[in-house]
Formats: C-alpha cells, structure tokens, sequence
C-alpha cells in the first residue's frame, strides 16, 4: 500500500525535529581521549574535495576498501547498498534507475542517471554494465545533477574516481574464490613513485563466474562471466604549481548465457492452439526441445545460447594547475565501446528467432574548470564542455529455414494462399542505424556566504546540442545478400505477421499497404539549447548542523529512436523517428547533523520533483519498441542515512527511503497480452496508467549495516560485517504487469575476517544472499508468446541465490 502524504509530512516535520533537537539530547559521551569518533568522509560531489557533511545535495557514498571487502563487483551489485538506485539488465538494453527515474530499452536514448569515471562520461547503457576496480570511492548523487554533471543527469549521477598514485610505494593482491558458483578473481595493484616528480599506479583485474542458472537444452551453467581490466596512471608534477595525470584503461567484459526463466503461463484462449500452454505449443505441437515444458522459476531455463562481448577503452588525461586564488582544470577524454551481443529473444529454447545486435560508439570530450580557493564570501566554479560522439547500432532477426515460425505462417496465411512461411524460411531483418552528435555547453556554480551562517548558492548550464541520426531495415537473406525471386514477398510478410516496415516493402497485405506501417530509410536532425538552473539555499545552524533547500530544474536531451519496426501511431515514419526533450524541477530540503560530539552522524533529505515529457520505450506487442514522449509524472520522498561509531570498534549504519510515484498522465502504456486497452487512447491499442506507479519503484527500501573489529593476541584481529537490504514490493515490468510483481523481501550479507595488520594480510568467509531470496529484477510478456500463439508466457531476470566464498588479501 502506497503511503500517504500525511505520513510523509510527518515524516519531513519529524526529521525537522530531530535536527534542532536532537544534537544538544543523544549520544552524550565522556569527555576521553578515547572517545568513538567517526571518520570524515570526502567527496567531489560539487566538482571540489569538500566534507560530506557539507554538501547540500542527498549523497550516498561507497569506499573503495567497502566495494571489495563485500565483493561489490559492479553496478547491479551496488542497489543492494544504496536505497532508491536501481539497475536492471534486459533482454536487450540496461536500465539505470534513481528515484524511480531511469531509460528504457533503446539504444537511442541518453541515459537519465550520468555515471561519470574520473569526469569522463559513460553516456551508453551498457557501459553500466562494467565491473567496478580499484576504485576509491562510489557517490551515488540523488535528483537532477544538471549543472555541473552535465545536462543529461536528470535523474541523478553516479561519481566514481580512480585510486590515484602514491607518493611511497603500495600495492596489494586480492584472491577471491566463490564455492558455491565457482567464481575466481585476481586483482594486483602496485603504486609509487618514480621520482620525486613522477608517480604511477599499475593495476590488473580477471574475473570469471560459472553461473548460477542451469540452462537445460544445453546443458551448462549461466550466465558464464569472463572479464579482465587493466588500469596504468601516471602523475607528473610538470611544475611546481602543475600536475597532468595520464590514465589509460582497457577493459572486457563478456557472458555466455543469461539468468532468464519463464514462468505464468497461461492456456491460449481461442485459435488453433486453444487449451495449450505456450511450453506446450512449442514441445506438443512443433516437436522442439522438451527443455521449454520448465516454466517455473527454479534455478532453471531453457535457451538456445546467448551471449554479450564487450570491449572498452578509455583515455583520460588531466592537467591541474594551482594559480594565485584559483586552481584551473583541464580534463581530456578519449572513450572507445563496443558490443556484440545475440540474444535468443524468444526466451526459450525452441527455435523460433534469434537476434544478434551490437553497437560502436566513439567519444571525445574537453571540459575546462576554473575554481576559486575557498574561504572568501564568494566562491565559485566556472567553465566549458565540448563533446562530440559517433554512435552506430545494429541488429537483425534472423528467420532460419527450421525455425517453427515456418510452420505457423503457412497455417496463418492459408487464407491468402500463401506459403508464406516457406517464403522467410532462411532470412533476416537487418537493421543499422546511427546517430552523430556535438555538445557545446558552459556551466557556472557561485556561493555567495552573505553572512557566517548562510549561504546562497545559483548555478546555471547551459548546452547546445546537435544530434544527425539515420536507419535503415531492409529484409534480406541470412547472410545480407538480397531476396531471391521466390522471396519477393518476404518483406510484406515481415510486415503482416510482426509490424516490421522495410525499405523493400510492397504494401500487398492489408496491414502493409499505403505505408501504412511507415517506410525505411528514414533521417532526422535536431539542434536545441537548454538552460537548467539551479538555486540552493544552505543554513550552518551550529558547527553540527547544516539545513538545505534546494529548487533545480533538470532536462534530458531528445533523440532518435533506434528499436522501432513501425511508426506506430505517428503520421509518419520521420516523425515517430524523432523524440523530445525530458525536463524535471525538483525542490528539495535535507540536513546534514553530526551528532555526540563527532561519534554519529544523521542525514535527511525530502524531496518533490514533476517530470515532464518523459521519455518511454513501449513495447509494440510482437518485436519492437516505439519511443515517445509521453507522461508525466510526479515523484515525493524522504531519504534518511546514518552511522554511529558506538564504541572503537563498532560501526552501525543505516539509510531507509519513502518513495511515492504516480503518473500523473500516461496515457499511451503498452498493455499487457490479454490486457484490454482503456483510457483516451484505446483505440489505438494502449492501456492508461495514469495514477499508478513506475516500473522498478518501492514504496520503501533500507539498508542496516554493523562492522566489528576485536583484536585477538599476536597482533591478529577479528573483523565482522554484516550488512542487510530490504525492500517493499515493485513491478519488475514496464507494463506494469500485476503478474511480475516482485514480493518485499530482506537479503544479508556476511563477512568474518581475520587479519594481520601490520603484516597486512586478511582471509574472510563472505556469505551473500544468505536468506536465499528469489529476486525478479525485470521481467515482461515473452516476445511473440501472446502475438503470434495466442498464449501467455512471462520472461523474468533473476537474480543470484545464497552464495559462499573466500576471500584472500595482502598489502605491500
């Protein structure tokens, strides 16, 4: 049940409360040298080193030290310590949620959460699938982070940095051995010096994962993960008051497999297969693989084998230079990615389609900052972005000569006197499209310290942006050469049977003629300039407590949609191609207290933003997404974070969050199979979700985490963690499915170590997941299921289950 905005308001007031209150009331301490203190936490959330405890803005931070200790191996891992940040792998896309905000699946669209590596931008989806290494530290930025993270962060930015060199020498090795995957990992790293001018970090990664899904038609284990990075950065004090850092970074990360079940199946209700289960269809009634008859989730699928191939390479190089008052920055970026993906987007080991899909992308960026020193009534960060980016995307569905989609025309266009399946036996639907683009912006953050207890902060950026995009689906043979004579028609039966528009359709059938479906090729291009302000007000209440009030105004920039088959409901295929701007004004009031004189620590923040324009990816029923802009949305929520050292050696942390998510108009949803269509646009075939909730979202989510450490003789100590995430229930799907709700569930995590510090080695069993818990992290209608059998059938992402391993570290 959703809660009310009553108890919202209590929530705010009572956080109010605690902030004038509670620090002269709680945690009252002896005066002792001995006495806990918590350990200041730095960040660069605001593009300068500053105390967490001094940033207006709701951050929740991850250590370096903490992401290897708790095996936090990359960013699906990371949701399960940070409340309100979601990440969820598709079939064919990545979905980065904050605050219930994030993309959906098209590699068209721009990211609504920004992750940025060192001030570089990782603008695709999929490069959120990356494994995190030898990093210092995650900030995980809530609400629009438009002014100085860049105008596409309109939901919130992910902040990560690199560990730098070292002025001595250090390193360490990691050895991790998970027993119940057969997970293997090796890290080294070696940092020092060179010189009294020149220092470097060396650092190499390899990882590998059995699976933990077994896939029965093959029969192996999946999803298999194989990935290695390598990391070298050099530092050199060119001068006195210059430094230039060089990092170069090569990285791979591939899977065979995926963690996909099937599972809700519901008997067709009318035509030919009346009565059966999808699972049925496909083993009763086609003879395939009786690995399809699995359809519970249970740790079990059935496939044809998929697989993803990605390789990235990064480039950054940063010139600091400390001038008389200011510190001048320049960050250089040269980014390459690429992807090579199949996916067996039936979901099942029948052999219905395959589509193999990929993706190059190329980007070179250039930001200039100029930073005044801090300590004078005004202080401020100005400066420059130029980007420009080459993006090219590619997928075919592939048809081949046994594939029971060959049977099923021929019954299905009998009555056109057709062997229309015999037609597009052993042919594809390639599809390219491209998408060219140069950002010019500049950005300015000024505080204004008008008196010693208030400060005014105004920021402003303003971008231009100018995007050329192209595609292209043409129906071709398997191997891209054109149709034969006896295959004339295949275009149109591509176009009848799935709603796929070619540039080599004829418009014969009903459903294809007069483009009615649209036309290929088709281009677009666009040029706009946005300005997104944003306006803080924070208030040094006591050298304890800072309050903040905040009213931002975020945008993310439009585009051109890559998954498209048809130009569903536009006018035309050129303008279903094209899609707008996505803009957000959120306020926002939070507190930062440190509370019995160092030892805890409480934040807050309460939040309102209105979404307008929202960008959404809709799946059209058979085989394709159309992009629009087309809800709006208004999201409230109370976030609170806290830690406590209770004693020298023990730590207790938590942060909980409300979320309340409605659309306040979304009328052109995608209906789920056997959904009939309602609201203003039901005739064209969409449900209305207006008044509901997203995609992803929890009415609440937590986390609780306690570090022990007792020291044991001979130097040795003791170290325990425990860390626990919970969450109220959500729906895994886009169309909001009521069949793929995932139930609230609590997972633990534990870590016992033993250790030498002086010696600096450390050996610790780590068990996560220990409640066992079956997670969906995304899930909807398997494609064709209900289109072209008339049975309902669901896909689900699963999570991993209980695991144990161990782990092994020594420091130089």
């Amino acid at each position: 049940m959703r809660f009310k905005q009553s108890i919202l308001s209590v929530l705010i007031r009572s956080a109010i409360t605690a902030t004038v209150v509670v620090p002269s009331v709680i945690f009252a301490q002896d005066d002792d040298e001995n006495k806990p203190m918590l350990e200041e936490i730095i960040v660069t959330a605001q593009q300068r080193e500053q105390s967490l405890a001094d940033v207006p803005i709701s951050v929740a931070v991850i250590d370096g030290d903490i992401l290897r200790e708790l095996n936090i191996e990359k960013m699906a891992d990371l949701q399960f310590s940070v409340p309100n940040f979601t990440m969820a792998e598709s079939g064919i896309g990545t979905n980065v949620f904050i605050r219930g905000i994030g993309s959906g699946n098209n590699q068209g669209f721009e990211q609504s959460v920004g992750v940025y590596v060192d001030g570089i931008s990782h603008g695709r989806a999929q490069q959120a699938r990356a494994p995190f290494f030898d990093l210092q530290r995650i900030e995980v930025l809530r609400g629009p982070q438009s002014i100085l993270f860049g105008k596409n962060s309109v939901a919130g930015a992910l902040n990560l940095t690199t560990a730098r060199p070292t002025d001595e020498f250090e390193g360490y090795v990691n050895l991790n051995y998970g027993f119940t995957f057969g997970e293997k990992e090796t890290e080294l790293v070696l940092s020092g010096p060179v010189s009294d001018r020149f220092r470097y970090r060396i650092a190499g990664r390899y990882h590998e994962l059995d699976g933990y899904i077994e896939n029965l038609t093959l029969n192996r284990d999946e999803p298999q993960q194989e990935d290695y990075t390598l990391r070298t950065t050099f530092e050199f004090d060119v001068s006195d008051t210059m430094m230039a850092t060089l990092k170069l970074e090569s990285s791979k990360f591939d899977v065979t497999g995926r963690n996909i079940e099937i599972n809700g199946e519901v008997p067709a209700a009318a035509g030919p297969f009346t009565g059966l289960t999808y699972s049925q269809i496909l083993a009763g009634v086609f003879g395939q693989n009786p690995s399809v008859l699995n359809n519970t989730i249970d740790g079990k699928r059935s496939s044809n084998g998929d697989f993803s191939n990605n390789d990235q390479f990064e480039a950054v190089l940063t010139l600091d230079w400390e001038l008389e008052n200011h510190t001048l920055q320049s960050i250089t970026g040269l980014s390459n990615f690429e992807f090579t993906d199949n996916c067996d987007c039936d979901f099942t080991g029948a052999n219905v389609f395959t589509l193999p899909l990929s993706e190059k992308y190329d980007q070179f960026s250039q930001e200039i900052r100029l930073t005044s020193n801090t300590g004078g009534d005004v202080e401020y960060i100005v400066g420059g972005y130029y980007q420009t980016s080459d993006q090219e995307y590619r997928d075919s569905l592939i048809v081949n000569s046994s594939s029971i989609l060959v049977p099923l025309l021929n019954i299905a266009f009998a009555p056109f006197n057709l062997p229309a399946g015999d037609i597009i036996a052993g042919t594809a639907a390639p599809r390219i499209a491209t998408v060219d683009t140069d950002i010019f912006s500049a950005f300015g953050q000024f505080d204004w310290h008008f008196n010693d207890n208030m400060t005014l902060q105004l920021g402003g950026r303003i971008t231009n942006e100018n995007k050329d995009g192209f595609r292209n689906l043409t129906i071709t043979r398997i191997d891209g050469s054109p149709l034969s004579a006896a295959q004339a028609l295949a275009a149109d039966i591509y176009g009848q049977a799935f709603g796929v528009a070619s540039s080599n359709l004829l418009g014969v059938f009903p459903g294809t003629a007069g483009n009615q479906l649209g036309t290929h090729p088709v281009t677009g291009s666009r040029s706009e300039t946005v300005f997104t302000p944003d306006v803080k007000l924070y208030w040094d209440m006591s050298d304890d407590t800072m309050l903040y009030v905040s009213a931002v105004k975020g945008s993310k920039s439009g585009g051109f949609d890559f998954r498209a088959n048809n130009r569903g409901i536009s006018a035309t295929m050129a303008e279903a191609f094209e899609f707008e701007n996505e803009t957000a004004t959120s306020f926002e009031f939070g507190g930062k207290m440190s509370l019995a004189d160092g030892a805890a620590e409480l934040n807050f923040a309460a939040y309102l933003t209105k979404y307008d324009d929202l960008q959404v990816s809709i799946f059209d029923g058979q085989l394709g997404f159309n992009v629009g802009n087309a809800a709006k949305a208004t999201i409230k929520g109370l976030e609170i974070d806290g830690r406590w050292q209770a004693t020298n050696n023990l730590t207790l942390s938590g942060s909980f969050a409300l979320t309340d998510f409605e659309f306040d108009n979304y009328t052109n949803g995608r209906c789920n199979f056997g959904q009939a269509p309602n609201g203003p646009q039901e005739a064209d075939g969409f449900c209305d979700y207006s008044g509901q909730t997203n995609q992803l979202v929890s009415d609440w989510q937590g986390t609780f985490s306690a570090h022990h450490v007792r020291e044991l003789a001979n130097g040795l100590e003791l170290n325990t963690n425990l860390n626990v995430f919970f969450t109220d229930d959500y729906n895994a799907s886009a169309s909001l499915d009521p069949a793929l709700i995932q139930e609230a569930y609590a997972t633990v995590n534990l870590r016992i170590g033993l250790s030498n510090p002086v010696n600096g080695w450390d050996v610790a069993l780590l068990g996560q997941n220990l409640t066992d818990e079956t997670i969906v992290k995304f899930g909807g209608d398997a494609p064709l299921s209900g289109s072209s059998f008339g049975a309902i059938a669901k896909y689900n992402f699963i999570a991993p289950g209980r695991s144990v391993g161990i782990q092994f570290s020594k420091k130089f």
